[in-house]
């Protein structure tokens, strides 16, 4: 499923670096290699150095810049965690690791416009048909907005067929 996948083109000291969000198995994965490095003065470098690793899918355009080295995506994922701590000084990764952050945050505010959209969750501003009677005739209300309610989408279906 696609839902939340984003990607980011960053633009840094000459260089063009594309980052994507991860997937669950991948941010665990970064964990696992990050946590040979727990209870030591690197663990936070590790942390992000994992997480930009995982999310980095090409360098100045090449998404091979990293090759992996078989068909197990964790041997790749170690194999460009390799590339990024033995080949890059850490202000590129800390500013690489902050976009990576920014776009997490993107992902999480996409995510919950998206549920802010569904059927559920939205509110219409439209009647339903049972709430175009008049006041005295339903039941008493205490709340004005109790005549309103979501739209299931048969019934905006139905709406919209019978405004044409």
């Amino acid at each position: 499923m696609w839902l939340g996948h984003l990607e980011d083109e960053v633009k840094f000291g000459g260089h063009t670096f594309l980052l994507r969000t991860l997937k669950i198995a991948e941010e665990l994965e970064a964990a696992v290699i990050a946590k040979e490095y727990l209870e030591t003065f690197g663990q936070t470098k590790a942390t992000a150095a994992a997480h930009v690793a995982a999310a980095l899918t090409s360098v100045d355009g090449d998404d091979s810049f990293c090759p992996p080295i078989g068909p197990d995506a964790k041997q790749h994922l170690r194999a460009k965690f390799n590339y990024v701590t033995e080949n890059w000084y850490w202000p590129l990764t800390e500013h690489l690791f902050g976009k990576y952050v920014d776009l997490v945050r993107r992902q999480a505010d996409a995510i919950e416009a998206v549920e802010n959209l569904s059927p559920g969750n939205r509110k219409n501003s439209w009647k339903l048909a049972d709430s175009y009677k008049k006041p005295e005739d339903s039941e008493s209300q205490t709340d004005s907005t109790e005549s309103y309610g979501t739209i299931s989408p048969e019934q905006m279906k139905l709406l919209a067929d019978e405004n044409e």
